[in-house]
């Protein structure tokens, strides 16, 4: 084949493809296969808005780290902005969910000391709609999102959770039925110097949080308040797992 004939080949090739692009776009019906409707091209849709959604979530999360210490006396900070009184566990925690149904389990298993803890999370229900029946997935949180408390960052839950888990030490209840909540969401804390930036005053919308990265927050709570402790119950057991597997 001479090199005229492969060039010859190749414009025609390049023809076919202009002139195929150019009747995908502009002679499309209204409704067909990847056509854009409306602003639909920058719209994020609802996860039951796709035709395949199961609502099935298996994701694991290692990298624990313990903010302070479960055995902290009053007053404390447990969410530490500062990034000054974070503990490096060992431990993981496991979520199997299904966001449809509300049901599911979430496991999480850390060692402190000589003591080994484990926190079950298996009962979900909501206080809020945003909650959704108590999972929900593609929502924002926190922060200025008019979702949930203003004691963290607005940040883009991928999945979170809301209901009531019991803690274990050494396989005795610690903690029976006490308020949980756990958040799949953006990165929160700056990689090298584990700093949340918050509040501060912020001049674009968006929260807080590093889109670059994920984490997997979870909170357990009494309903006795200490307003000498930050967040201010009497009780707040925080996780947070750096490294996020979807399985």
């Amino acid at each position: 084949m001479t090199r005229r004939t492969l060039q010859a080949r190749h414009i025609l090739l390049l023809a076919v493809l202009i002139l195929g692009s150019h009747v995908s776009t502009s002679g499309a019906e209204e409704g067909q296969f990847g056509t854009p409707k409306g602003d639909e091209g920058t719209r994020i849709f609802k996860a039951t808005e796709h035709p395949h959604y199961t609502g099935e979530f298996r994701l694991k999360g290692e990298r624990a780290i313990l903010i302070g210490s479960m055995n902290d006396t009053a007053p404390w900070d447990h969410l530490d902005y500062a990034g000054k009184r974070l503990n490096p566990v060992k431990g993981a925690i496991d979520i199997e969910v299904n966001e449809l149904t509300n049901t599911g389990r979430v496991v999480a298993e850390f060692v402190e000391g000589g003591d080994r803890y484990r926190i079950i999370f298996d009962r979900f229900a909501a206080k809020a709609p945003f909650q959704d029946g108590g999972i929900a997935t593609r929502i924002y949180e926190h922060g200025d999102s008019n979702n949930g408390d203003p004691l963290y960052p607005k940040t883009w839950l991928y999945l979170g959770g809301w209901g009531t888990g019991t803690v274990y030490k050494d396989d005795q209840i610690l903690y029976k039925d006490y308020d949980a909540h756990f958040m799949v969401m953006e990165r929160s804390r700056d990689p090298k110097t584990h700093e949340v930036r918050y509040p501060i005053k912020r001049a674009l919308p968006g929260g807080e949080t590093d889109p670059a990265g994920m984490e997997i927050d979870l909170w357990v709570r009494s309903k006795e308040q200490n307003t000498n402790n930050f967040p201010p119950f009497e009780t707040f057991v925080h996780l947070c797992w750096e490294e996020v597997t979807w399985r």
